[in-house]
């Protein structure tokens, strides 16, 4: 096959030889672009599952056992519940109440001085109430759960409310210690002390240890 060598042969193959370059280029530019995209951030509260720490006492396998969310460490957030003072999201963290764990016990115990029957309960922190000078406190409330092993907690539900029929059983002031091992998630820890058994809290660098006495 002869090639044309008339002008306008050779003005048609020029032109499509300049928008092939272009095209080329336009992809490459485009290809750079989306190499260079960040991802969109992850909310890892969203990520949050269900964990659980055990004792056994005796024959009875997890006789003491704490479901908790290992809710992502926040220095800020944690300081509006300790401090009451939360002006930021309009006093949303330091306005509520806070359920961080659920205990179920399958033997009798003794907690805060009262007595636990086998049974469900939630650890519920209210926040320090900067405008009464009332300090954060610690409760022990009775619930039922919805199904029989269930749980008012929600895998990537940081927010979870207290379960609707929960009951006080006792309530105390806390505060949780300073200056432990910092850890990017809660941390919950059930083991034997002696006579006791110890529920230990890590948040952060905050640490809380509550005692149960088993029958």
């Amino acid at each position: 096959m002869r090639t044309s060598n008339k002008p306008g042969a050779r003005f048609s193959a020029a032109a499509l030889s300049l928008v092939l370059v272009a095209l080329a280029a336009a992809s490459a530019r485009a290809q750079d672009g989306m190499g260079q995209m960040s991802p969109a951030p992850t909310d890892k509260r969203k990520l949050t599952t269900i964990r659980s720490a055990s004792a056994d006492y005796h024959k009875t396998a997890k006789a003491v056992e704490v479901r908790y969310l290992n809710l992502p460490w926040g220095e800020a957030t944690f300081g509006y519940i300790e401090t009451g003072i939360d002006t930021r999201n309009g006093g949303y963290y330091a306005g509520r109440a806070w359920p961080i764990a659920h205990l179920r016990l399958a033997v009798p115990a003794v907690y805060g001085g009262k007595d636990l029957k086998p049974g469900d309960y939630a650890f519920v922190i209210t926040p320090r109430n900067a405008k009464t000078n009332t300090d954060m406190t610690l409760a022990l409330e009775w619930f039922k759960p919805a199904e029989e092993g269930g749980t008012f907690l929600k895998a990537g539900d940081v927010f979870v409310e207290v379960p609707t029929d929960a009951v006080v059983v006792t309530q105390k002031t806390i505060k949780f210690a300073k200056g432990g091992e910092p850890v990017n998630e809660l941390q919950t820890w059930v083991g034997k002390k002696g006579k006791n058994i110890e529920i230990k809290f890590h948040y952060g660098d905050r640490t809380l240890t509550e005692k149960l006495k088993l029958k």
